[in-house]
């Protein structure tokens, strides 16, 4: 998801944050810092309000830098506190729209989900493209209200608030921003700390008569800790020479996959002709597109790569991905995962179709050998969903669990249709 960094005052802020929810609340950081390094994020911001608990994550190499503030966990935490005005009184708003003017070519949107940012919900762009996301996630429905600038007021969304961008950020007394607490700070911990305390202790404990008798001694355990080590790397490539590779390590994350597989709004219909199915996977989008009452000129004016058939009715266009992988996580048993996941399916009004595919069945053992090789320990489903307008960002949402990939997400007619595959023990 493309930054934006805005200045407000004196601070500078940023919107366009990857979020993710996380589920460990005794350890938040421990799981911010390891969902970083799986979609390979260098800059992080926790908040938690009150149920939710969120990592937002950008990277250094977006323009992103340490200290900016994220502008979406401010506002968020200004009406997580205040609330909003409907149903006839102010009260608490877990399920909120937002769009705010930053200048004047820029504006931002918001989409919090029982307390959460979408994955998507936090953007910034041209107030058209700001318009068309808040009309498009608004239709879906389940929204407490809508804040925004007062000139939206004319928009007609059930439960509006008119509000600028400068009464949702947090303030004390006497200061101007009060929203610190939401900078931007490195996704890694560091030992920093710990190692010059280790290093201070260790020259006042050992002091200049012991200090060669303390070399000669670490001296032993480092050879002690490379034989280990040895040792240990030996047993795991004799390991990873019989174990089976885990597909799900090199695949994308969901969330990743769906924020990346938006088709290009000026491609919908490319030089007039109609969109007939757009695709996506983690290594290419594809367009087609049937000519109706256009012609081939006017495609090929817009698109000159795209690929038009001899008959001159069809025209497809292909674009390269290439996203992070998802990582090697630990599987979960099927039966809770499955029931949960079929749970969060129906609160969105969705029916997956889920089915346990056939094991493969086993090679033939290797020449010179007895012992076939080893055989997955576990077990694989397939998974599709008929989403109808619901956007895949939203459908990825619900799709946090260890083991979980789509595939291919298919675009036809008004509709998404998402298939993916479950992995677990």
């Amino acid at each position: 998801m493309a930054i934006h960094i805005v200045p407000l005052g004196k601070t500078s802020f940023i919107c366009g944050l990857f979020w993710q929810s996380l589920s460990r609340p005794r350890d938040l950081r421990a799981e911010a810092f390891a969902l970083a390094h799986k979609i390979d994020a260098d800059l992080m911001v926790l908040r938690k309000e009150h149920a939710a608990a969120q990592a937002g994550y950008a990277s250094g190499k977006d323009g992103a830098q340490r200290g900016m503030v994220s502008l979406a966990a401010a506002v968020a935490r200004t009406v997580s506190a205040d609330g909003a005005y409907y149903d006839s009184r102010q009260q608490p708003a877990q399920n909120w729209l937002g769009a705010f003017r930053l200048n004047d070519t820029a504006w931002a949107y918001f989409a919090v989900r029982d307390g959460n940012f979408l994955p998507n919900g936090d953007f910034a762009g041209s107030r058209e493209e700001v318009l068309e996301r808040l009309h498009g996630d608004y239709g879906l429905g389940g929204w407490n209200v809508v804040l925004g600038e007062p000139e939206l007021v004319e928009q007609g969304f059930h439960n509006f608030n008119a509000k600028r961008i400068e009464e949702l950020l947090p303030r004390k007394p006497g200061r101007r921003f009060a929203g610190a607490q939401y900078a931007l700070r490195p996704a890694a911990r560091t030992q920093q700390r710990k190692h010059m305390a280790l290093a201070g202790l260790a020259c006042v404990l050992l002091g200049a008569a012991g200090f060669a008798a303390w070399r000669l001694h670490q001296a032993r355990l480092e050879e002690e800790e490379r034989a280990r080590a040895m040792e240990a790397a030996r047993r795991q490539l004799q390991m990873a020479a019989t174990a089976v590779p885990h597909p799900w390590r090199s695949q994308p994350l969901p969330a990743v996959l769906a924020a990346s597989c938006r088709p290009a709004p000026e491609l919908m219909a490319a030089g007039g002709w109609a969109l007939g199915e757009f695709q996506c996977t983690s290594q290419q989008m594809s367009y087609q597109w049937t000519r109706g009452e256009s012609s081939v000129a006017y495609l090929r004016a817009q698109l000159p790569q795209a690929q038009i058939d001899l008959g001159g009715t069809s025209a497809r266009h292909t674009q390269a991905l290439t996203l992070a992988e998802g990582g090697d996580e630990a599987l979960a048993p099927a039966q809770p995962l499955l029931a949960g996941l079929i749970g969060r399916f129906q609160l969105l009004g969705l029916e997956p179709k889920i089915a346990l595919l056939p094991n493969p069945v086993p090679p033939a053992p290797l020449p010179g050998t007895e012992t076939p090789p080893p055989m997955p320990t576990w077990r694989t489903y397939s998974l599709s969903v008929q989403a109808g307008p619901m956007p895949p960002p939203m459908v990825a949402a619900v799709l946090t669990d260890p083991g979980i990939r789509l595939e291919k997400l298919s675009y036809r007619a008004g509709e998404w249709f998402i298939e993916g595959v479950i992995y677990a023990n």
